[in-house]
């Protein structure tokens, strides 16, 4: 072996990295510009479920069975009782599962793919099967070249920790806050992450949110933001496997990404594995993993038809739905099966 060939490189070691080096057992590069844990650009919210099945339960910080939408006429309480919400550390969550994988990891920015090989600035990285996990840039699947917010294609988040505590778990929508948008408080056991985002990608957020903090009568400490997508890309590109925000895999609407990264990173690692033990070809390989995404599509068109409304239509309208949504019998028809959407194999024999 030349020293730099491997089975499998990953680009990427956050949600969507770290749940396909878990279920891989053969030589794997897992590539980063950061450390593991060291950039958080999310809320960090999710089922309770999710960091038991991986195993990184000890990385919750407060768990939730309530949900209150806010409006300025109008306040929905959901009740998630039967699917227990949870906000989570970011860092002990991403290095509880790095320690449940054999990779290597190597802190280097990727530039590019060339031949098969991964061009890194450390060098250049060859491997048969390469996935991207880069985020919403797609260091791979675009060639090299960023991809392209004002497409239309994603959405946008602003956010900040605050020593806000009691509000609960919240979100909320007003058009003198933010047009085409929302703004949510997440608690996570001592203080909150505020913040805002934008559905049309709008990434001159922080006038806005200081004045939501000031209402809160709270105040920022550092401020994290990012775009994101709101609709499905392409899975796979050539001979490249793209998971997580590189294949636009966050759900539109409630811009949840982690459970999206997770579920397909565990199923794209599930395939590969196949792959190294010749189970199945590459170009199997690839086929399958395009066509489990494939199979839900329909739920995020359905999921980028709220969103629309959630746009477009008068902000009374479309929170008498979700208040319609919140009642009897509606709410037990559809909140248990979104919060177990995308359960995954708990894979019960990690990489030790």
């Amino acid at each position: 072996m030349a020293g730099r060939d491997y089975d499998a490189i990953i680009v990427g070691a956050s949600f969507a990295g770290l749940a396909v080096a878990r279920r891989l057992t053969g030589r794997v590069l897992l590539l980063d510009r950061n450390e593991v844990g060291a950039v958080q650009t999310s809320a960090c919210g999710t089922p309770l479920w999710v960091p038991q099945a991986l195993g990184v339960a000890d990385s919750v910080l407060q768990v939730h069975d309530k949900l209150t939408v806010r409006a300025p006429t109008r306040t929905v309480t959901y009740d998630l009782s039967a699917v227990p919400f949870c906000t989570f550390d970011y860092k002990r969550f991403c290095e509880g599962l790095l320690d449940q994988t054999q990779a290597r990891f190597l802190r280097a920015s990727v530039t590019g793919v060339e031949d098969g090989a991964v061009l890194t600035s450390d060098g250049r990285f060859t491997a048969p099967v390469i996935v991207d996990c880069s985020g919403w840039r797609g260091a791979l699947v675009n060639s090299g070249s960023a991809a392209t917010p004002a497409r239309g294609d994603f959405s946008f988040g602003l956010e900040t920790r605050t020593a806000l505590e009691d509000e609960g778990l919240s979100f909320w929508l007003d058009g003198s806050l933010i047009p085409r948008g929302l703004g949510w408080i997440f608690p996570v056991g001592k203080g909150s992450l505020i913040g805002l985002g934008s559905y049309v990608g709008l990434s001159k957020l922080k006038p806005a949110l200081e004045r939501f903090l000031r209402d809160r009568g709270t105040v920022a400490t550092t401020y994290h933001g990012t775009y994101f997508p709101n609709r499905l890309f392409r899975p796979t590109v050539g001979r490249l496997f793209a998971v997580g925000d590189a294949a636009g895999q966050c759900l539109p609407l409630t811009a949840e990404g982690i459970r999206p990264a997770l579920y397909f990173g565990v199923e794209c690692g599930r395939i590969i594995q196949q792959i190294f033990d010749g189970r199945i070809a590459l170009s199997e390989g690839l086929d399958q993993y395009r066509a489990l995404v494939d199979h839900y599509r329909r739920a995020y068109r359905i999921l980028r038809l709220a969103q629309w409304a959630a746009e477009h239509v008068p902000t009374r309208w479309f929170v008498a739905l979700t208040g319609l949504a919140a009642r009897h019998p509606v709410l037990p028809r559809w909140w248990p099966r979104y919060g177990w959407f995308g359960r995954f194999d708990p894979d019960p024999s990690p990489v030790a």
